[in-house]
């Protein structure tokens, strides 16, 4: 009997072990340009019982399917702010989700603004809505039913063990609100930026953090110096220089970047090196895929989810 119940607890670990795990999914990668291989701005973060999606960049539901996640089970949705490529997958979340059961009431936070795009989206597809609430698919109108919260720095979301805090970042180029958002679980935490360039509170919010996923930019200095547009996109994101300074006064275990705008030339590995090279220590820096997989615990491991191939 002693002996049988050993076996059932060494059986049992490994599955309250991956309970204990936060598991952060990269669906989208990329920027406002169409590739099939790197859609745009969004990532999920399991923890324990909750799914927290972080902006819905193109292709959001593809890569959920992908990765072989029932997307009626998204019910928490933060959005950093409200530029295009973070936001133009909200429509297909919203009504895919509800078609695919989503049975709870959708959560939606982010900045001012908010409010008034889901309201729009919303009145878009009234006349969808009605027929699927009619025969033959009656589906149920409660998973169609928003809480839609405008969100200033502090505490956003608490659920037993799972915590989500924002702060404000400076994205500049006209965009008022940019938010960075601090996930915590079972004394991890990791940290996603959202679209900025070199933020204090964004360094405060990460020191320390398991992990950090940021946004980056790169053009070559003689074009910089020379095109305005071009200068213009260096001042609202993250360079290189600035990158490294992050990463040597947070000191993160891992860091993860993504929204990597390569320009004039410059591709994901010199910006890579670019950041290495500046570094105190050796960081453990990386660049994202979609469908990339983290599992934030003591040894952080990074694999791809994408059950398709």
């Amino acid at each position: 009997m002693t002996r049988l119940f050993i076996i059932f607890i060494l059986i049992l670990s490994p599955i309250i072990s991956l309970a204990d795990v936060m598991r952060v999914t990269i669906l989208g990668s990329g920027t406002p340009r169409p590739d099939i291989e790197r859609f745009s701005q969004a990532i999920l973060i399991e923890a324990g019982e909750d799914k927290l999606l972080f902006d819905t960049g193109r292709g959001t539901s593809i890569r959920l399917s992908q990765m072989d996640f029932n997307i009626g089970k998204i019910d928490k949705i933060f959005f950093t702010h409200l530029h295009s490529d973070h936001i133009v997958g909200f429509p297909d979340v919203l009504m895919t989700g509800w078609v695919y059961q989503r049975s709870k009431e959708l959560k939606i936070f982010g900045p001012p603004g908010t409010k008034h795009f889901v309201k729009k989206i919303y009145e878009a597809f009234s006349e969808d809505i009605v027929i699927r609430t009619s025969q033959p698919e009656e589906l149920k109108i409660e998973g169609m039913r928003l809480n839609v919260n405008e969100i200033e720095s502090g505490l956003v979301y608490k659920n037993k063990d799972v915590s989500v805090h924002v702060f404000e970042v400076d994205h500049g180029g006209g965009v008022e609100y940019s938010l960075g958002y601090k996930i915590s679980y079972k004394g991890r935490t990791v940290i996603i930026s959202g679209d900025t360039n070199y933020s204090e509170n964004l360094v405060n919010n990460a020191k320390g953090a398991d992990l950090l996923i940021h946004e980056i930019a790169d053009a070559p200095k003689d074009l910089v110096k020379h095109n305005a547009k071009v200068r213009g996109l260096m001042d609202y994101h993250t360079t290189p220089s600035e990158m490294a300074k992050i990463i040597n006064i947070a000191e993160p275990k891992l860091t993860i970047l993504t929204h990597i705008l390569a320009l004039g030339g410059t591709t994901h590995l010199s910006i890579l090196n670019s950041v290495k090279s500046k570094l105190n220590k050796d960081y453990k820096v990386m660049t994202a895929y979609d469908l990339m997989a983290i599992d934030v615990k003591e040894n952080i491991r990074t694999y791809s989810i994408d059950y398709t191939r």
